[in-house]
Formats: C-alpha cells, sequence, structure tokens
C-alpha cells in the first residue's frame, strides 16, 4: 500500500515491477519491517519457529524441481531475511508445467491482417490469408469485462471504427462482401476482412497477446477436427505463464 499499489486492484505485472524494483532496497526492506505482520513473522523465525506451521502451513507447487509458494509467502521471505535454511512446507507435484513464466515477444506497433473466403450454403471454403486472435487481461476497476478474447474476423466487424480494449490498445475490421452467382439458382458470397490492431508503446501494464491464425487453421475452417489452431505470436506483454497455452488451446472455438 505505501508503494501506492493495491494487491487486489493493480494488475500482476504493475505488483511485480515493484517487487522486482524494490528487492534490494533497504528503505523498503524497512517498510516491510514496520508491519506488525511481518515484523512478528522475522521475530519468529530469528526464535527458531514458523509462524502458523500448524495451523496454517506454508504450501508449493512443484514440477521439475521448480518451486512456486501459493501460501506463505510472507513467511517464506521473512525466513529467507532472517536467515533460514529449510522450512516444513506441504507440496503440491504438478503433472505438466503452467506455472513458469512466458517470455515477451515482438515490440508495440501497428499490426495488419488480411483474409478472403467464400460463403457457401453454410460454411466458408477457399479460403486464404490469415485470422487475429487478441486476449487481453483487462484491469479490474475496468467497466469492461475482465477479459477481452476476440477473433478479429467477419463476425466482429466495427466497419473500419477503432474499437479500443483499454487505452493504447485497439483494434478496427473491415468486411467486404461481394455477391458471386453459380448457375441460374445459387448464388454464394466473396468475403474479404481487413483487421488492424494498434498496441502503442504506453500500453498499461497487463497482459496482452496478439495472435495470428493461417485462414487454413481457423475453426471454422475445420469440420470435424479436434486439435487446437497453429497460433503464431504477433506481441505479447505480461505475466502469461505456461498454463495460459492449455487454456488456449481449449478456448479456439470462440470464432
Amino acid at each position: 500500500m505505501r508503494a501506492g499499489l493495491n494487491a487486489y486492484l493493480n494488475t500482476e505485472e504493475e505488483l511485480l515491477e515493484v517487487i522486482t524494483r524494490s528487492a534490494e532496497d533497504t528503505e523498503k526492506l524497512e517498510i516491510c519491517l514496520k508491519d506488525s505482520r511481518c515484523r512478528a513473522f522475522l521475530d519468529a523465525f530469528r526464535q527458531g519457529r514458523t509462524p502458523y506451521a500448524d495451523s496454517d502451513p506454508i504450501r508449493l507447487l512443484e514440477y521439475g524441481g521448480r518451486y512456486w509458494v501459493t501460501e506463505g509467502k510472507h513467511r517464506v521471505c521473512l525466513a529467507k531475511r532472517a536467515g533460514v535454511g529449510t522450512l516444513e512446507a506441504i507440496v503440491f507435484s504438478l503433472p505438466e508445467d503452467t506455472q513458469s513464466l512466458l517470455p515477451q515477444q515482438g515490440k508495440p506497433g501497428r499490426f495488419s491482417f488480411w483474409l478472403s473466403y467464400v460463403w457457401k450454403g453454410r460454411k466458408p471454403e477457399d479460403g486464404r490469408g490469415e485470422a487475429a486472435f487478441l486476449w487481453v487481461e483487462l484491469p479490474v476497476l475496468s467497466e469492461k469485462f475482465a477479459w477481452g478474447m476476440v477473433w478479429l474476423t467477419a463476425s466482429e466487424d466495427t466497419e473500419g471504427s477503432f474499437r479500443e480494449l483499454l487505452p493504447g490498445v485497439a483494434y478496427r475490421v473491415s468486411v467486404a462482401r461481394r455477391r458471386l452467382h453459380w448457375g441460374l439458382c445459387r448464388s454464394h458470397e466473396e468475403i474479404v476482412v481487413n483487421a488492424e490492431v494498434v498496441v502503442k508503446d504506453d500500453h498499461p501494464k497487463t497482459k496482452i497477446w496478439l495472435m495470428k491464425v493461417p485462414v487454413g487453421q481457423i475453426p471454422a475452417f475445420r469440420f470435424g477436427l479436434g486439435t487446437p489452431p497453429s497460433f503464431e505470436t504477433v506481441y505479447r506483454y505480461g505475466c502469461w505463464r505456461r498454463g495460459h497455452l492449455r487454456q488456449l488451446s481449449r478456448m479456439y472455438n470462440f470464432f
């Protein structure tokens, strides 16, 4: 709170930045030690005791010899400050790594995407180009939905006007349709979609992930296929974890 942040309102990215900067700052450590809970934890560890060891044990997630604290973060931090070498904890082994952070990729900028296809009856055919998929975590205090997940295809037509997801992140989609005549009684439409995403340098510190998918991998063109599309990252920022990859593979049908 003294850093002007709130763990329940600020984004994970904002909190991580402050924690990383302050880790070696002795003045910031003094702020922590003025907190009655942290001071009590430090005193207990110096006396050889682990606070709440019986009623609220420390809990960890583990995969491949790496550990992540899920319960007892303050106690682990103060144990390190007190020079404690080992702690008792309950460890839950993970079947796969869902906790490691994915690296940031790309740079802010203006990104364009194009695709076309022919709508025949109830399905699209003869697709070309690629579609964009935008996934954003909006700040808690945003008036919009918490997660913005959108395929920038014909169903998301903004008629060429930009739609802002959050300051510094906006997209627009333009759709052109041309009637095709096949024979005397059948007619089909050629649909051309142009999409653009703008990501500015000063966008909020939050999760932003822009991907593109070849038209042949888009779910609407993949009837009967259960495998997810081949997403290619264009821009990724924030504390995305490997667990989000699994989540992404389950929600590809948001087309």
